[in-house]
């Protein structure tokens, strides 16, 4: 299942910070990188695009007010940007032993097949009684 932007921020130390990214955080990171000429191409900077989007709706959000540098660098810089877990949450379905017992394959003895062994029977002869 998708995150749809959702990303979970783990500081120095421990707490974590849940953001939504948006649009507006995609354009601020392609904006920054117009700005800082030195960061490189957006192809170039893959595993920068998440923690800045997400830094980015954190500030936008007011969970942070870390600059980018103090974001990325030092005592204060961020551990982690990672999507958050995906919890399986139990199927309201399930029920122990359910399906324990059910056969696994085609049963031999259905009506069809009975109808159709008896048939052949029939027609080969075997079925027919001795009138002799």
């Amino acid at each position: 299942m998708a995150n749809n932007g959702q990303l979970v921020i783990t500081l120095q130390n421990g707490d974590t910070i849940e953001v939504q990214t948006t649009l507006e955080d995609r354009l601020a990171f392609e904006t920054a990188l117009r700005k800082n000429k030195g960061w490189g191409d957006l192809k170039d900077n893959a595993m920068k695009m998440q923690p800045f989007m997400a830094w980015n709706a954190a500030r936008r959000t007011g969970k942070t007010a870390l600059s980018w540098s103090e974001f990325t660098t030092g005592n204060t810089a961020a551990l982690d940007v990672s999507a958050p877990e995906e919890h399986e949450e139990a199927d309201e379905l399930d029920v122990d032993g359910l399906g324990k017992d059910t056969p696994k394959a085609r049963s031999t003895t259905s009506r069809s097949s009975s109808r159709a062994t008896t048939a052949a029977r029939r027609g080969s002869g075997e079925d027919k009684t001795d009138q002799s």
